[in-house]
């Protein structure tokens, strides 16, 4: 009887694609490596070094997971937003010991929440009333602003506010344009005489329909009519709902 034919094994065309996989992991870890190299901090740094050692060793994380479920993913969580919270509380007191003097003769406000740090000046201390020329006295207080600010990697994001007093000239025709020629003003001074990066600039105009106090009263428009000079928490520049 003739000896059966032992079938042909097939090659596996398919080997290339567990090389292809880690060369997808390691050129993720390579620019993930380069984005952090390029705004070195601290915190940024010890986060990076945890990134990596996941992204090299899966191992360590398949294992941590399988004990711990889903609570190590928490904890991870929980870890890079507490590394973020210390370093941008850091910056908070960084602006209040460098504009203590500012905010003590009321020219500013500083305030502090999980997205932002809010530099907030009043209109009559920036602007004459219906126009975006900044006084004389004003760029004396911005240069100090500005200063500081630029000390530190985060994106400034500049929002203007008005009251909800009609305005309709041939410049304003709304309050929109003049809240946001106002944050267009500041950020063009940050650019021109303190030489901020402009990628990491905005400007938005709210007119009146952020306020912070009633517009009942000549005291609540007062303090609606304002800017908020705000250093963004993170690297992107994100707009509130």
């Amino acid at each position: 009887m003739a000896r059966k034919k032992k079938p042909e094994e097939h090659e596996n065309h398919e080997r290339w694609l567990v090389s292809y996989a880690d060369f997808i992991t390691l050129l993720f870890a390579f620019f993930v490596s380069m984005y952090a190299i390029s705004s070195v901090n601290e915190g940024k740094f010890r986060i990076m070094s945890d990134a990596l050692a996941v992204a090299f060793n899966p191992t360590l994380y398949t294992s941590t997971k399988m004990q711990e479920g889903p609570r190590f993913v928490k904890e991870q969580k929980s870890h890079m937003a507490q590394e973020f919270k210390d370093m941008f509380t850091s910056n908070y007191q960084k602006l209040q010991t460098a504009l203590k003097e500012l905010e003590k003769e009321k020219k500013l406000t500083l305030l502090m929440d999980d997205q932002k740090i809010t530099i907030r000046i009043s209109e009559s201390t920036l602007f004459a009333s219906g126009t975006d020329e900044l006084l004389p006295e004003a760029v004396p207080v911005l240069d100090e602003v500005a200063k500081v600010l630029k000390e530190m990697p985060n994106n400034v994001r500049i929002e203007g506010h008005t009251d909800n007093i009609p305005i309709n000239t041939p410049r304003f025709p709304s309050n929109w344009d003049l809240s946001s020629l106002r944050s267009i003003r500041i950020l063009k001074f940050f650019i021109d005489s303190h030489k901020y990066e402009p990628r990491k600039m905005s400007a938005l105009g709210y007119g009146e329909y952020r306020p912070i106090s009633s517009n009942d009263t000549p005291e609540g428009r007062g303090k609606n009519r304002r800017v908020d000079i705000m250093l963004i928490n993170g690297d992107a520049v994100a707009l509130e709902p």
